[in-house]
């Protein structure tokens, strides 16, 4: 496949991920009460696509992946439920856009939810991008510069010792002792 037209414009991303968990915020509650859908499966779809928002205004705003995300206990998602969650999500606009393909609201809106799938699974993932340009983007930090410790002066031998040492040799390097 080739890369989606919106693939480097995070935030257009993270308001679009923002929009779906909006939607199903102030939808799924209607959706429950009609008996269409169970109040775990509305919970789960609302923390997955909560997830997916708070990961892209991260990636959008420079900021390091919170360590949340990844844990569906702590209310983030498994990348499974992701990819599920926005293939669900794409089903609506996508064929919206298709049965209006001139309206462009509707076509950008799918192929911005389209790049949020593509993202899912990319190799190098928008996260590691992110990543490496918030490193990159760091002020370099000077080395640490230890002090250099004092050099002892070297223990010098008496001049008896060193006679003492030359004692048994005639010559030292060409030179009578």
């Amino acid at each position: 496949m080739t890369a989606p037209r919106w693939q480097h414009d995070y935030e257009l991303l993270a308001c679009v991920a923002t929009r779906l968990h909006v939607q199903r915020i102030v939808g799924y509650p209607e959706v429950v009460h009609a008996g269409r859908m169970t109040a775990r499966a509305a919970a789960d779809g609302i923390r997955v696509m909560g997830t997916i928002a708070c990961t892209w205004w991260a990636i959008a705003e420079g900021h390091p992946e919170a360590h949340w995300t990844q844990d569906p206990d702590l209310g983030g998602a498994w990348l499974y439920e992701r990819i599920a969650a926005l293939t669900i999500a794409a089903r609506h606009p996508r064929a919206e856009a298709i049965e209006l393909p001139n309206d462009y609201d509707f076509v950008g809106f799918a192929d911005a939810i389209d790049t949020l799938i593509w993202w899912e699974t990319a190799q190098p993932s928008a996260r590691l991008i992110a990543d490496c340009n918030r490193e990159l983007r760091m002020p370099a930090r000077p080395a640490a510069i230890s002090p250099i410790p004092p050099v002892a002066p070297a223990p010098r031998p008496s001049p008896i010792a060193r006679a003492a040492s030359r004692a048994g040799q005639p010559f030292l390097f060409g030179v009578a002792a």
